[in-house]
């Protein structure tokens, strides 16, 4: 079996189980009982949450050393690479002695959508977005967890919202190529979809395991994510006849 191969399958499995996942996840809410509440269980997964919320955030500024956590390698061993620019003045920018990463595409037409610029600074889309649902999501969970306010109202429809957007977010690498504000704004509904599933099943089932099984798959949706979107850069240059200009 070849390597190429080997990645296809790996990102058909966890595109499988990501939506075998929601799928779960939709049944266990609505036919699960609300469970007796706890008074440990909003501040265990406001804390779990807002944790990963921050790893997040940290790691979308150093995308290259995040994506050797996904199963794709380095160019140096794959037969199709995403060849990864050299870091200039304009893609990083130092921050207390750290030099944080925010553009990591290669300079071609073929990624002319996965970037933009602001003044003489090159931004990724995808990270943008997702920096921007994790930090609003960061805000919106210590809110929620803190304040105690119930939305039992609100609960379906914050479920239906976060299906949707999660499930648009999983697949818009495989069907949609939009361009950078269309990848900004599909990372940033993803996690605030994810967000959203979250608080609907806490206000509805009062459930830990259920809210930590939630908070698992959101890892687990993130990572498939991300494997997309490597699949998709190695697509890109696999197809494109020019030199690459790093």
């Amino acid at each position: 079996m070849t390597q190429t191969v080997r990645r296809n399958l790996t990102v058909l499995f966890l595109v499988s189980i990501s939506l075998i996942g929601l799928i779960l996840a939709s049944i266990l809410l609505f036919y699960m009982p609300a469970s007796q509440d706890s008074p440990w269980r909003r501040p265990i997964i406001s804390s779990t949450y807002a944790l990963i919320c921050i790893l997040g955030a940290i790691a979308v500024f150093f995308p290259k050393k995040c994506s050797r956590v996904v199963f794709l390698k380095n160019c140096e061993t794959t037969p199709t690479p995403y060849k990864t620019p050299q870091l200039d003045e304009t893609r990083t920018t130092a921050f207390f002695g750290f030099k944080l990463t925010h553009g990591h595409h290669p300079k071609c037409e073929g990624f002319s959508d996965h970037e933009f610029q602001i003044g003489k600074k090159t931004y990724c889309a995808g990270c943008m977005g997702l920096l921007i649902g994790a930090s609003i999501s960061l805000v919106t969970v210590s809110a929620y967890f803190i304040s105690q306010v119930q939305l039992d109202k609100e609960a379906i429809p914050l479920i239906g919202f976060g299906f949707t957007t999660v499930l648009f977010g999983l697949l818009t690498p495989i069907f949609i190529a939009g361009r950078s504000a269309i990848r900004i704004a599909t990372n940033a509904f993803l996690i605030l979809g994810m967000l959203s599933i979250l608080v609907g099943a806490d206000t509805l089932l009062h459930n830990i395991q259920i809210d930590l099984y939630l908070i698992a798959l959101d890892i687990l949706w993130l990572t498939t994510r991300i494997a997309l979107s490597q699949l998709n850069h190695e697509r890109i240059c696999a197809n494109c006849t020019r030199k690459c200009v790093l």
